[in-house]
């Protein structure tokens, strides 16, 4: 739903070209910071804009010789809207957060296409993890990235072990061991489960984890260094060796990495290579005066912007989700929001939660960081060129299946929007369906859908799959009509050029039916597991696809994805129900005491390691029905064998 306008906010709508009217509703914007949005005639964000005066800023969309992309943004824009913040600072956040959520056709976007990996050291933890993950979340944890690459994550991860013997296991199995593990025995963790470690002992050595991750690998040496002295001193001379060892571990790693300036600063070197609508931005950190890793990054939305406004977008978009700040950053074109960034990325370390620093941005001339920056150049020119040929490959693999898909199967255009659906459930219990696109061959996840099926009882594949598409495709009809009036289609309004279901002539014959009573004509297909068989409506026999076809691949990744993105849903809401039916067999306790406390603290585990007066404070438990409550869930996961002789 279209977000209502704040008291701060102006507004303006009109058709589609009526450029009068716009200009002289930009004749009563304040001379003041602000963000301002272009939207399309259906209400969709189109351009999300930054200006210290927006007054000035708006009026030179009406300068003559516009640029192409600039004159095409114009053509569609219907109406504007205004936001006046503060200072420059807080346009360029607001700007950010915007172009973040809509993710607009005419901005300079860093691309998105998948959950960026970190690495993420619970230190809030009694007993840390270092883990890779995609989302970031707010639990205390330190988070380091985004890195473009899962592999060089794992890479460092396997580094990491070498040096540092923190535990691999899960909390579960952690809190379920007898006794220790392997990784115990060869020392390659140092044994939370044996009851004897010293949490103090633990935490140091996650501490150099996070030095070691921030690139202070001279700092963590040292550290080492001074603890296996200690050892030596205190004749506890295994304690040593195993210290030693993880010494020699750590020069191992280091002695590979480029020495490149003698100062010492943390630095972040950015080099910019351009191709097309695309650019590629290479980030180089360079920590204690060593590079230590190089990640590059695409970005959408770049044609006929300068390389300066491309750097600019990419440092606010990239470092709004960093975690770790350098303390300078060199760029190769002077950058005129420079002022303004710097005071961005401040705000942005205190937000992590790292002690305030400045950071500055700087261009330089000549020297060592000249040569630097040209370094960063070279790396994202061989990174662009590596990754523009990869790209046109996949386009046209995709181009090649979608053709083979509409030469086999009869179509009149090519399905460059293929929704496929598939039905989970347990003998009908808690039976869900999800809708998965592919837009151009490539999955589009931002258009995913799912369902919880009204269906019940006994198993019906057939019918459960006739109500997700008539519900899907019936609330597009609504909206398309609503369109006509409020011209803003919602999500459904988009009918897809070819429906994929998963299953043979009995699904196929059950789903054409929705679309006869709705009286839509698009073509529709299924996919047998069985032999992989392809099968149209009012055809007994399959369409022969060849094994080698990249259309019968194209449906199969279809399949196989909904097949996915059904059953993790599925099973997400089986666990719910679980974890539901545990808290309701506590005397006392009911659904709606249930669904409260879970609402309150997210799982069972966190009930179970809540305090009486916090479970208290949830609405509708006292204090004696909290004490029950502990009672009964710590009695319950309390799984490990007690010592005889405490009993």
């Amino acid at each position: 739903m279209e977000r209502p306008l704040t008291h701060d906010e102006t507004a303006w709508t009109g058709l589609v070209g009526d450029r009068h009217e716009l200009a002289e509703k930009i004749r009563e914007c304040p001379e003041s910071p602000g963000v301002y949005v272009f939207r399309g005639l259906d209400g969709k964000v189109l351009y999300v804009g930054k200006a210290k005066s927006l007054r000035n800023r708006l009026r030179s969309y009406f300068a003559s010789n516009l640029p192409p992309k600039t004159e095409a943004l114009m053509s569609k824009v219907a109406r504007l809207e205004t936001i006046i913040v503060g200072s420059e600072t807080e346009a360029l956040i607001l700007e950010l957060n915007l172009i973040k959520k809509h993710r607009p056709e005419y901005n300079i976007r860093l691309r998105d296409d998948k959950h960026y990996p970190y690495i993420r050291v619970g230190v809030a933890d009694q007993w840390p993890r270092v883990t890779l993950v995609r989302r970031r979340s707010k639990d205390g944890a330190r988070y380091f990235g985004p890195f473009t690459r899962a592999a060089s994550v794992r890479e460092t991860l396997a580094l990491l072990r070498r040096i540092f013997p923190y535990r691999t296991c899960t909390d579960t199995t952690l809190a379920q061991a007898t006794r220790p593990c392997l990784d115990y025995h060869i020392q390659r963790c140092m044994g939370p489960c044996t009851g004897t470690l010293d949490d103090g002992d633990y935490r140091a050595m996650i501490d150099e984890v996070v030095k070691f991750l921030e690139g202070r690998h001279e700092e963590v040496k040292t550290r080492l260094e001074r603890r296996m002295g200690k050892y030596a001193e205190d004749m506890e001379f295994e304690k040593a060796a195993r210290v030693r060892d993880q010494i020699r571990a750590l020069e191992d790693v280091t002695r590979k990495q480029l020495i490149t300036v003698p100062d010492w600063k943390d630095r972040d070197l950015i080099g910019l290579a351009r191709s097309g609508d695309s650019a590629f931005v290479a980030l180089l950190p360079v920590r204690e005066g060593k590079l230590v890793g190089k990640e590059g990054f695409m970005l959408q939305g770049a044609a006929e912007e300068g390389d300066a406004r491309v750097i600019e977008a990419f440092i606010s978009q990239y470092y709004s989700s960093a975690q770790v700040f350098p303390s300078e950053i060199l760029v190769p074109v002077e950058l005129s929001s420079s002022k303004e960034l710097e005071a961005f990325l401040g705000e942005a370390r205190r937000a992590s939660g790292q002690r305030e620093r400045a950071i500055r941005i700087r261009t330089p001339r000549r020297g060592r960081f000249k040569e630097l920056v040209l370094m960063a150049q070279d790396n994202a020119r061989n990174m662009l060129a590596e990754q523009i040929p990869k790209e046109q490959r996949e386009t046209d693999a995709n181009n090649r299946a979608m053709e083979a898909l509409r030469d086999s199967l009869g179509l009149e255009k090519l399905p460059r929007r293929i929704e496929g659906y598939d039905i989970s459930n347990l003998t009908g219990k808690q039976a869900v369906a999800s809708m998965v696109v592919l837009t151009n061959g490539r999955p589009d996840k931002s258009q995913y859908r799912k369902f919880r099926m009204k269906v019940d009882g006994k198993p019906n594949d057939f019918a459960m799959m006739q109500e997700v598409l008539w519900r899907r495709f019936r609330k597009g009809l609504a909206e398309r009509e609503e369109a006509r009036t409020s011209g803003k289609p919602g999500k459904f309004a988009v009918f897809p050029d070819l429906i994929v279901v998963d299953g043979g002539k009995g699904q196929v014959s059950a789903a054409q039916e929705v679309l006869d009573e709705l009286g839509l004509s698009i073509p529709m297909a299924g996919l047998a597991k069985r032999n992989e068989e392809v099968f149209l409506p009012g055809r007994s026999e399959p369409v022969e696809l060849p094994r080698d076809s990249g259309g019968l691949f194209l449906v199969m990744r279809l399949r196989d994805e909904a097949h996915r993105f059904a059953v993790s849903y599925h099973r997400a809401l089986r666990g719910k129900r679980a974890t539901q039916s545990a808290l309701l067999e506590i005397p006392g306790v009911g659904p709606v005491k249930a669904r409260e406390l879970l609402r309150v603290f997210g799982d069972v585990a966190s009930i179970r390691d809540a305090t009486p007066e916090e479970v208290a404070r949830v609405g509708g438990i006292g204090p004696d029905l909290a004490a029950t409550i502990l009672k009964t869930l710590r009695r319950a996961g309390d799984t490990r064998p007690r010592d005889p002789g405490l009993l």
